[in-house]
């Protein structure tokens, strides 16, 4: 039978002075979803390699027979797929080789349904909107990517879930799976991601949002959101090998649910009936 819950697996880094904590949102015997946090990448990145990744850190445990690799059993765990280092939310393992193949054929046919929740800067004038806008690679800049004319084909719906004061908070469902898809489409309208310097977004201040807003006492102020906007929230597919469907959420963090806290108290926030 399927796990989910609250268990946890500690992951630490190849000379255990540092650790981290990934809450298991679900588990059988062919695969493992953790809640992974922002600022980590899935694997190792060229951007930030001062950090290690959660592939690393995973493969540290294998070197060290952790109890929790002990207990499952198992000598592999690879990665369904990645995430960008600073979006938190499901990260996909696969227990095998043949379970990877076989979520790797599900994902590249784009038979999963898959959910983001993203705040952007701006205000769609529609609550339901679809971007329908090819995706392609910036010259010079094998980081960003483009939405426009060039490129390969990508849609993605979107749902205002609340409006704020010149942000929202959107639903995203992309219907194909391309590099940085979500970012560049919301690029493409003008709706820049929170926090995401890439394509146009801003980090998230107290005292851009707050009247009177007092300084500490050096001057300096701490963002509320320190990286992008942007969670993977659910994913929902036909398991490779029972046929039966699987549905796997991640809950807001606490950097986000702070921020939507005091965007409702300083910006006016609206719920959609969305």
């Amino acid at each position: 039978m399927p796990m989910s819950g609250k268990n946890v697996i500690r992951l630490f880094s190849s000379d255990e002075s540092s650790s981290w904590v990934f809450p298991i949102i679900f588990e059988d015997e062919h695969y493992l979803a953790l809640d992974k946090m922002t600022h980590m990448a899935v694997t190792h990145s060229q951007l930030h390699p001062e950090r290690p990744s959660l592939s690393e850190l995973i493969q540290n445990s294998f070197d060290i027979n952790a109890r929790w690799v002990e207990k499952r059993n198992i000598n592999y765990l690879g990665f369904a797929y990645r995430l960008d280092f600073e979006t938190s939310g499901i990260s996909l393992f696969c227990k095998t080789n043949d379970a990877r193949t076989r979520i790797s054929d599900l994902l590249g046919a784009n038979q999963e349904h898959r959910e983001f929740h993203c705040l952007v800067h701006g205000s769609p004038k529609d609550d339901v909107f679809n971007v329908d806008a090819k995706i392609g690679w910036v010259a010079g800049h094998p980081e960003i990517m483009k939405a426009g004319k060039r490129g390969k084909f990508a849609r993605t719906k979107f749902e205002v879930l609340e409006r704020f004061t010149g942000m929202t908070m959107l639903r995203c469902t992309p219907d194909t799976d391309r590099k940085h898809q979500i970012r560049a489409h919301l690029n493409y309208v003008r709706l820049s991601p929170v926090g995401d310097s890439s394509y146009g977004g801003k980090l998230l201040m107290l005292s851009r949002l707050k009247k009177n807003y007092r300084p500490r006492r050096d001057g300096t102020e701490k963002p509320l959101l320190d990286r992008t906007a942007l969670h993977y929230s659910k994913i929902e597919f036909e398991h490779p090998y029972t046929g039966e469907k699987v549905k796997i959420e991640s809950e807001l963090p606490k950097d986000i649910t702070v921020a939507l806290k005091y965007l409702r108290k300083y910006a006016n926030g609206q719920v959609s009936n969305n």
